[in-house]
């Protein structure tokens, strides 16, 4: 992987269906242990409920951190206009690099942090439990991964309360990234 470099990103669901696509963000950033990708004019094709691809399209302030060892990773959109920043964590096992991309195993579970730059507030809600309860009997996850996927939430929720994470993630971070990229 290489900083300019146009990836696919595929999720997958425990059953190994594939559920969501991500067509050629860029690497930003890479290192050893983070991929950074920038989702502007990225085309996203998801899998509905009925098996109906539907497609949209990226946000041009929005940016994807993956993680090569932790079990989430992290979509960073920033609102100027509402002075917002959303950050949207994918509980997900770590990722792989093959044939041209990204690739990983959702787990259900998302946490989103919306961070209100005028208020100094910050909201942060567990999303998607009922949804990891029902995949997790229906596909038959393992005990396991159960625990696993209940500690990266745990452990990311304590994180984000002790606010060591998400402010190291700011406008300034990735500004640098695209002014260099541009």
């Amino acid at each position: 992987m290489k900083i300019n470099h146009k990836v696919s990103i595929h999720a997958y669901k425990y059953d190994g269906c594939l559920y969501r696509t991500f067509e050629f963000p860029k690497i930003i950033y890479v290192d050893e242990k983070i991929v950074i990708l920038s989702l502007e004019k990225t085309r996203i094709i998801s899998q509905g409920k009925n098996k109906k691809f539907y497609h949209s399209n990226g946000n041009k302030d929005s940016f994807w951190i993956m993680f090569k060892e932790e079990w989430y990773n992290l979509i960073i959109t920033f609102c100027p206009k509402k002075c917002k920043i959303i950050y949207y964590f994918n509980i997900a096992s770590p990722f792989i690099f093959e044939d041209e991309a990204i690739k990983y195993i959702d787990l259900d579970l998302d946490v989103r942090l919306i961070f209100n730059k005028k208020k100094h507030s910050l909201i942060v809600k567990e999303l998607d439990q009922n949804e990891f309860e029902k995949n997790s009997m229906t596909m038959l996850y393992p005990r396991e991964l159960i625990n696993q996927t209940i500690n990266a939430k745990d452990k990311l929720i304590n994180l984000i309360k002790k606010t060591k994470f998400f402010f190291r993630y700011n406008e300034d971070f990735f500004r640098k990234f695209v002014i260099k990229n541009e």
